[in-house]
């Protein structure tokens, strides 16, 4: 039987890996656009930066103990695209890159500012040398640094998160935004969680089984689901604090970007020694999370190509290190029609999951995932400014649009219709 001890201390392991460093500089952003609807935005914000992920490790432990396992009901070769996919978005072309960007904007703009190109040239070259040294040897230095970091970077948050809502440093006003529970529920794919939970879902749970072996399965997963609620209390929080302080900060401070909004906050609460005391933080909590990341991605793709697993590293850290000089925002700004496409999808296989058992056939999982990334597909295209007219009429006219689930629906019909020809078929 399980111990409190080992639901409270895998609690704050999911809490952990589920929030990342880098995830802090989106809240107090959506709180600066949205005013006094906070709270709306913070609803839809919690469902995609932290429901859903919780639920993509529950999800992806009853779809099977690989990763292939969680969308192959689909086909293989749906598997191995859609997997990939998940890698490059949280590794080379998107996450791996941010983690880098972020940790030079939180840690070095305060006092170089954003335009000193050969300042951040150079700290991204001793960053990802560093990630670069750690993912190739293995070493216990780097994860007692994270060890010791993130309960700091934790401190400090609970910190200026306390003073931000018990002294604001503005008053919350109106900005005259529309859809707020939408802009919160788009913002939240930017933390890229709910992806990263599909793909350590399995090491997750190995873990869970390890310390406490011979659980049943009932049992395992009420163990999951008490610490995953240690957990959603841990995050609500920490998002829902940056959030507020976020939106208190309107009526005061000009949005210059992501990290120089966090930046601006941290000094008006905590004065410049804050900014450098979350600085460092941030920065050592970007590292260990970018070593993570990229062993990952060399895992991966060194066993699908049959090469070498350094090769795969040495290439990851190049592309990241040539898309960290872009910038915190331009890499946010990349990534939103990317994650408007993978999410529905990702969210709709994490559903199908949960009943996998009670689905025999193939038909359901391929009509959903149509369905999903159709919708997926329009959206994607209206962001980049290319969706026909008529294609956009069609989808305004969708139910639940405004909460960013126009997917919801053509999903289940799709799939229903899907479903029904596998029936006559196998008939």
């Amino acid at each position: 039987m399980y111990k409190t001890k080992d639901i409270v201390l895998t609690g704050f392991a999911l809490f952990a890996m589920l929030f990342g460093a880098g995830n802090l500089i989106f809240p107090p952003t959506v709180g600066y656009i949205v005013g006094d609807n906070w709270k709306l935005a913070a609803f839809g914000f919690f469902i995609t930066g932290i429901g859903f992920p919780l639920m993509g490790i529950i999800a992806s432990g009853f779809a099977g103990t690989e990763l292939d396992h969680f969308s192959d009901r689909v086909s293989p070769m749906f598997s191995r695209v859609f997997n990939t996919a998940l890698i490059l978005a949280i590794g080379p072309f998107l996450a791996i890159p941010r983690t880098g960007a972020t940790a030079f904007e939180v840690m070095m703009t305060p006092y170089v500012g954003m335009g000193n190109s050969t300042v951040k040239f150079i700290f991204l070259l001793i960053y990802f040398g560093i990630v670069l040294l750690f993912s190739l040897r293995e070493s216990a230095v780097i994860d007692r640094i994270g060890k010791i970091l993130t309960p700091i970077l934790l401190i400090v948050l609970a910190i200026i998160i306390f003073k931000g809502v018990t002294t604001p440093i503005g008053e919350l006003i109106s900005t005259g935004t529309e859809n707020n529970f939408r802009f919160g529920f788009y913002n939240g794919y930017q933390t890229m969680d709910t992806l990263a939970a599909i793909i350590f879902a399995s090491i997750i749970l190995k873990t869970i089984n390890g310390k406490n072996k011979g659980l049943e399965r009932k049992d395992q997963l009420i163990f999951l689901l008490k610490a995953s609620a240690i957990a959603v209390i841990g995050l609500a929080i920490v998002y829902g604090g940056l959030l507020y302080i976020g939106a208190t900060s309107t009526s005061v401070l000009e949005n210059k970007g992501t990290t120089q909004l966090l930046n601006a906050i941290v000094e008006k609460l905590l004065g410049k020694s804050g900014n450098l005391l979350l600085g460092v933080c941030v920065a050592g909590a970007c590292l260990t999370t970018a070593i993570g990341l990229t062993a990952t991605v060399g895992d991966y793709f060194s066993s699908i190509f049959n090469t070498k697993y350094e090769k795969i590293v040495v290439v990851n850290i190049l592309v990241s290190l040539i898309f960290a000089n872009f910038g915190v925002d331009l890499i946010v700004k990349i990534a939103a029609p990317i994650l408007t496409f993978i999410y529905p999808i990702a969210i709709v296989l994490i559903v199908l999951n949960f009943f996998k058992k009670y689905f025999d056939d193939r038909g359901i999982f391929i009509g959903c995932v149509i369905g999903a990334g159709f919708i997926g597909g329009i959206e994607t295209l209206q962001m980049l400014g290319y969706c026909p007219a008529t294609l956009y009429s069609f989808y305004l006219k969708l139910p639940f649009q405004d909460y960013g689930l126009a997917w919801l629906i053509p999903s289940a019909v799709v799939g229903g219709l899907f479903r029904a020809v596998e029936k006559i078929k196998q008939k």
